[in-house]
């Protein structure tokens, strides 16, 4: 029976939409197993196929993707994480560690300073002049250190990029290990957006991963939403080895197409 109500939750609620356009978590089994003892089989699957309310953490509050940011964005970029149907099960476990409210989310008031943490982000120890550094990084609407776990943003850095950002702070530290930044930043974006999209709030336009982000979209379409998803969050190597047998490729040829930026001409 569990098998079948597993096949069954799938069927209603594996990351699509009931009829009623609400979006609908994922399974989680040990919920269900739970669900069947206290009861029965035929309620839990009735309730299964319930509609979710839609996350509306952020319209409530009146944010949109283009926002600037403030003092409260990290509770606002915690309660989309938290509200979160369709990431629920790869964010599991991941909070209060890896949340944003815990003075991991610096905010910059002042344009050079921002910059000066930024060159020092890029490891560059060139001597530049206030009009150099800006030229240099003043373009950049924010960053995620990964040595400190901290996330730098400028005071005039707009919610949907400040949320780019904080997605770093959720993924696996091995996923950009491997996977390099080039996929990690499409595949970062792309996460980014569907959280968007789940509080009925519009992608991202102003950034530039584009290219990044057509990579990640064929990738999924290559493999699957949920092979991306795990290896994203949770480090399952199922992707990698998708890959390797798509490609006819081991794994240090892999590594090596990715630091050249040559896997998704291939896919």
């Amino acid at each position: 029976m569990l098998a079948r109500l597993r096949s069954d939750a799938l069927h209603h609620t594996g990351g699509g939409r009931h009829r009623s356009g609400a979006v609908l978590p994922p399974p989680d089994v040990a919920h269900v197993l739970r669900l069947q003892r206290a009861i029965g089989n035929r309620a839990t699957t009735r309730l299964l196929r319930q509609p979710v309310a839609q996350p509306h953490a952020l319209k409530t509050a009146g944010i949109t993707t283009d926002s600037k940011i403030d003092k409260n964005t990290p509770k606002w970029i915690q309660a989309a994480f938290d509200e979160s149907q369709v990431l629920r099960p790869y964010l599991r476990g991941k909070f209060p560690g890896s949340s944003v409210t815990d003075g991991k989310f610096k905010v910059y008031d002042d344009e050079r300073s921002f910059n000066e943490a930024a060159k020092r982000k890029q490891n560059d120890s060139r001597q530049l002049t206030p009009t150099e550094l800006a030229t240099e990084y003043g373009d950049w609407g924010g960053f995620y250190d990964r040595q400190t776990h901290m996330v730098h943003v400028r005071s005039r850095t707009k919610f949907g990029n400040a949320l780019h950002e904080a997605m770093h702070r959720v993924a696996h530290p091995a996923f950009d290990g491997f996977w390099d930044t080039f996929v990690n930043e499409g595949v970062t974006q792309y996460f980014t957006d569907c959280l968007l999209k789940e509080q009925g709030l519009p992608e991202v336009t102003n950034h530039k991963y584009q290219a990044e982000l057509a990579c990640a979209k064929q990738l999924i379409a290559d493999t699957s939403w949920e092979m991306v998803a795990s290896a994203y969050f949770l480090n399952d190597q199922r992707l990698r080895e998708a890959l390797e047998r798509r490609l006819k490729v081991n794994t240090d040829t892999l590594r090596k197409d990715l630091r050249a930026n040559k896997v998704c001409a291939r896919l």
